[in-house]
C-alpha cells in the first residue's frame, strides 16, 4: 500500500529549515560583519582621499567610490513580484469588501 504524501508537512519542514538557517546567521553576527567590512572599506577610501587632498593631487570621486550593487533580477523574480502584487491586491480588496459588507449588515 502506498503512503499518501503530505506536501504541507514537507513545505512546513523546508520553511522551518530555512528559518533556522536565517536565525543562526543573524545570531552569529554574519550580517553585521558584512556591513562592518563595507564600513572598513569606506573608512580606507576616506583616508586615501584625505591623503590625496593633503598631497595636492587631483581628486575624482569615481576613484574613491565603488558601486558594488548587483542586479539579481531575472524572469523568475519578475514573475514573483507580479504574483505577490496580485495576491496583495486580491487580499486588500477582498478584506476591504468583506469589511464593507459587514458595515452594511451590522452598522
Amino acid at each position: 500500500m502506498k503512503k499518501k504524501k503530505n506536501w504541507f508537512l514537507r513545505i512546513l519542514g523546508i520553511a522551518f529549515i530555512v528559518f533556522l538557517g536565517l536565525y543562526i546567521a543573524s545570531i552569529s553576527g554574519y550580517y553585521e560583519s558584512q556591513v562592518g567590512d563595507k564600513v572598513a572599506l569606506t573608512d580606507d577610501a576616506i583616508k586615501e582621499f584625505e591623503q590625496d587632498v593633503l598631497e595636492g593631487k587631483k581628486v575624482d570621486i569615481k576613484t574613491y567610490v565603488t558601486n558594488d550593487s548587483k542586479d539579481y533580477s531575472n524572469n523568475f523574480t519578475d514573475l514573483g513580484d507580479k504574483f505577490s502584487e496580485s495576491i496583495q491586491k486580491v487580499l486588500t480588496e477582498g478584506i476591504g469588501g468583506v469589511w464593507d459588507a459587514l458595515k452594511v449588515l451590522f452598522f
